[in-house]
């Protein structure tokens, strides 16, 4: 499943010329846990079917942010910074450049994370309520993602039995 994570999280973050082939290879990672691929596979047409400008564009904003799906800009989504900071620091985990709440970097901290409890808690009460909102709302920032979204929400479940 770490691989898978990684996967979703590269794919989120990097365009790349070698895109396609990553979506392709995410679908058979999913695959091989139980997820089934399809919504990757739609996610590698659409990228097939785009320009490198349509592409360049869907990545402009970057990796969507969960706490702005799940409390917009205020108080709420602060305090689940300061929470991912002390989570992160906890677990020697760096976020690096991008915000702490966003999906790329929750992903990348649940690929590394040692501590069982401490991911399932994080991607049953942060990741997949976040991704059901995202889903749900089909939003700008998450428009263009929503089959990589319903995916990694569907082998998110997988992993928490949910």
């Amino acid at each position: 499943m770490d691989r898978l994570l990684d996967l979703f999280a590269d794919i989120l973050t990097d365009p790349g010329m070698d895109l396609v082939q990553r979506v392709h290879e995410c679908a058979r990672a999913a695959a091989a846990v139980g997820v089934p691929p399809e919504h990757l596979e739609e996610f590698a047409r659409r990228v097939e079917g785009s320009s490198q400008h349509q592409i360049a564009e869907i990545y402009s904003n970057g990796s969507p942010t969960i706490g702005q799906q799940l409390y917009g800009e205020g108080y709420g989504r602060s305090m689940l910074i300061l929470d991912l900071q002390k989570r992160y620091r906890r677990n020697g985990f760096d976020s690096g450049e991008e915000p702490e709440d966003s999906l790329a970097v929750l992903l990348r901290f649940l690929s590394e994370c040692d501590d069982a409890a401490e991911r399932e808690e994080v991607a049953r009460e942060i990741l997949v309520p976040g991704l059901e909102a995202m889903i749900a709302g089909g939003d700008q920032s998450s428009g263009a993602f929503l089959p990589l979204l319903k995916a990694l929400n569907a082998a998110l479940k997988e992993q928490v039995g949910s």
